[in-house]
């Protein structure tokens, strides 16, 4: 019960400067409380954009806000798709709180720059730039970035590059991580043989195998891309979602 011989006309003063200071903390504070933890984007080649139906799907069923940006065919070296631009007016417009980032090394179909041969240290040295380009424009407004290694492919030259990338993307600088590397995303085991390397199927429910890569031996079929979404959402769903960001 109020105390009848408190005055109340005291109160109202100190009630609107709390209303006041609640509205701007409100929003300040609040659409980024919310926003946080939510919005995934995702870019890489035709394995990433082959999987958007079932990114959609499994990242909304687990709370984020999706945006799948992917390019069939597309590297981190083309001359006709600067991905760096691309993550940059992506970062400004999305504002992701987490990044998947899917290459296998896609050269030549949009470009090649002179001088850099495919498979050559030249590649390599360029390769290793343009993916800490990539990484320092992602991390740029505090959005936890995950760089996905693997799949394995059935050609012998395109796992051996395969692994070469992996290796830097696993070495590349992170800002805002305890290692100081990425976080990655292991796509190599959910689509490995049980003793390692390639196979075209895995077991499935009851132990029966199911055909998760397509006849080519580097893309998927539709069980491939939901099982390959399901391991990126699943990852992302345990892991960090942003680092702190002034």
């Amino acid at each position: 019960m109020r105390d009848p011989d408190r005055p109340r006309t005291r109160m109202w003063p100190w009630v609107a400067v709390c209303v006041v200071v609640a509205a701007v903390v409100a929003t300040l504070v609040v659409p980024k409380a919310l926003a946080g933890h939510r919005k995934v984007l995702v870019i890489g080649d035709s394995l990433s954009a082959q999987s958007t139906p079932a990114f959609d799907a499994d990242l909304q069923a687990k709370g984020f806000t999706p945006e799948v940006h992917a390019l069939s065919g597309t590297g981190l070296l083309d001359t006709q798709t600067n991905w760096a631009a691309l993550a940059a007016e992506l970062v400004k417009s999305f504002d992701p709180d987490v990044v998947s980032v899917e290459f296998i090394g896609n050269y030549g179909l949009f470009g090649e720059r002179p001088g850099v041969a495919p498979h050559s240290p030249q590649f390599y040295a360029a390769w290793a730039q343009a993916a800490q380009r990539l990484e320092n424009v992602l991390t740029s407004r505090g959005a936890q970035v995950y760089w996905v290694i693997g799949p394995p492919v059935a050609q012998a030259q395109g796992e051996q590059e395969l692994v070469q990338l992996d290796h830097i993307y696993e070495s590349l600088h992170a800002p805002d991580t305890p290692s100081g590397h990425p976080l990655t995303i292991d796509e190599v085991t959910p689509f490995s043989a049980p003793g390692g390397g390639y196979t075209g199927s895995v077991p499935g429910p009851g132990g029966a195998p199911v055909q998760v890569r397509a006849p080519d031996g580097t893309h998927f079929t539709q069980a491939g891309f939901e099982r390959f979404a399901a391991v990126v959402t699943q990852t992302i769903a345990n892991g960090p979602t942003r680092s702190t960001f002034p």
